[in-house]
């Protein structure tokens, strides 16, 4: 298995957690867990997503925070939003409240029929942002959460994801920074912080490793945002 991020074949076993062997690459320096769950465990693990009930606890506060961001990006008019990886939809809701037109999708089926009941202004599917790809769809305003750090293949779906931006699209993803100046640097501490809980997170971001991806994937621009919590704020252009 090549590196997620850079596909360098040169990586070594730096540490263990939950039983899982956290790699790092030679080349890049991301960490990942090696070897990936087959996709069979993950569909498991991610069909009725354990954490959903946590999420819903918390509705009103996730969907301030996402509109928040949301308007952070300046965008208005008749345009089209994209949630990837919405989970119960609040952030799709929280499109469609500043006026979008909100789509909201994820792999969890589940929670996408009790987002459908619980925010009937938006559209909700189950599937893939490779299936909306595939069928040539554009999207002005795209939403991406704490979702690429799941993922087997954070390429494709970066790939995938600018597939579905329109020509003037701007994209806004999250994810955790292993690199963030309030973590530890020595790995046996840093593998402490909760955020490493494989098989659930599979890759670990820097702003180094997750910016590769992003020129790697064709982005024109990726600029981070400072923040003072340990995590990673992309807005990006195709």
């Amino acid at each position: 298995m090549n590196c997620p991020v850079c596909e360098c074949p040169k990586h070594a076993s730096i540490a263990t957690k939950n039983g899982y062997a956290i790699h790092r690459c030679e080349e890049c320096s991301v960490l990942f867990i090696h070897p990936f769950p087959s996709a069979q465990e993950l569909f498991d693990f991610y069909n009725n997503y354990h954490k959903s009930k946590q999420y819903k606890d918390k509705m009103q506060s996730k969907i301030k925070r996402a509109r928040s961001r949301i308007a952070s990006l300046r965008r208005s008019g008749d345009l089209a939003f994209l949630d990837v990886g919405c989970n119960l939809g609040f952030a799709t809701e929280a499109g469609r409240m500043l006026g979008y037109r909100a789509t909201g999708i994820d792999v969890d089926a589940d929670a996408v029929e009790r987002a459908q009941k619980h925010f009937p202004g938006a559209s909700f599917r189950a599937v893939g942002i490779e299936v909306l790809a595939a069928e040539g769809q554009k999207f002005d305003v795209i939403y991406c959460s704490e979702v690429i750090e799941h993922l087997v293949n954070p390429y494709e779906f970066l790939c995938s994801i600018r597939a579905v931006m329109a020509e003037d699209a701007v994209l806004f993803l999250t994810t955790p920074d292993v690199g963030h100046f309030s973590l530890p640097k020595k790995i046996d501490k840093l593998v402490e912080w909760t955020t490493f809980r494989p098989p659930e997170h599979l890759i670990y971001f820097d702003k180094h490793s997750l910016g590769l991806l992003f020129k790697r994937a064709g982005f024109d621009s990726a600029k981070f945002r400072f923040g003072f919590k340990p995590t990673l704020k992309v807005v990006a252009k195709p």
